[in-house]
């Protein structure tokens, strides 16, 4: 199942409600800590209301740091603590798995890519009322040249109609172009860390490349309790 998909069914394996003819997943919540969501989700809004932006991706430097439960995570809060409306985009087309949940929607962002596919076939919602998403679809072909195209350019601001904010959970920054081509089309980064599994020399490669691609990097979440954190990671971050 897909990375968004997988986190879903971390944060609450209670069944989707059956509504028709549109169908909904739930917004799990409840994962780690809420006050970690709310405090990300704060910290969030305080600088859209500096310096407004409509795209944020979500990425890591490396595989296995918990990009997508922090989207989920960031995105669930913001639409049940903060009143936004908040579309996450599953954009990993690194990690797609053959067992898809049978009640998982066909097509996706795979699909708006390949070709002039309406989004309000695509997207959809959830039972949080303000929060929405859009799979990845199948993209076990796809490539980071998806990304560099003029079709998602399209995509991408069509999402940004329908939504205060569109977040794009990606794939990591060092094994693949993907992130770096996302970074130039959205508006700001935050790069997501795991305490006990990313290296020093690894995250400062990841923040290099990012701003290479001209990203505006909004910040650096550790998805772990600050005291588990090494200490340098902790100094660097004033954690």
């Amino acid at each position: 199942m897909s990375k968004i998909y997988q986190a879903l069914d971390q944060l609450d394996r209670r069944p989707a409600a059956s509504i028709a003819p549109a169908r909904r997943f739930p917004a799990r919540r409840g994962i780690g800590e809420p006050a970690t969501y709310e405090r990300l989700g704060t910290k969030v809004v305080q600088a859209l209301r500096s310096a407004p932006f409509r795209t944020l991706m979500i990425t890591a430097p490396d595989h296995g740091e918990g990009t997508s439960t922090v989207a989920m995570g960031l995105a669930t809060s913001l639409a049940d603590r903060n009143g936004l409306s908040v579309l996450l985009v599953d954009a990993n087309i690194r990690h797609q798995a053959s067992d898809f949940p049978s009640d998982q929607p066909e097509g996706g962002l795979a699909s708006a890519l390949a070709e002039a596919i309406s989004l309000d076939d695509l997207v959809v919602e959830t039972d949080l009322p303000r929060l929405a998403l859009l799979p990845a679809g199948d993209m076990t072909s796809g490539s980071a040249s998806a990304f560099d195209t003029s079709r998602f350019d399209v995509v991408r601001d069509d999402l940004v109609a329908r939504a205060d904010l569109v977040i794009f959970d990606a794939a990591p920054v060092l094994p693949y172009a993907d992130a770096l081509i996302l970074a130039s089309k959205v508006e700001r980064v935050i790069l997501v860390t795991q305490a006990d599994h990313t290296h020093r020399g690894r995250l400062e490669q990841a923040t290099a490349e990012l701003h290479r691609s001209n990203a505006s990097i909004l910040g650096v979440v550790l998805n772990r309790k600050a005291s588990h954190a090494p200490p340098w990671l902790a100094r660097r971050f004033n954690l």
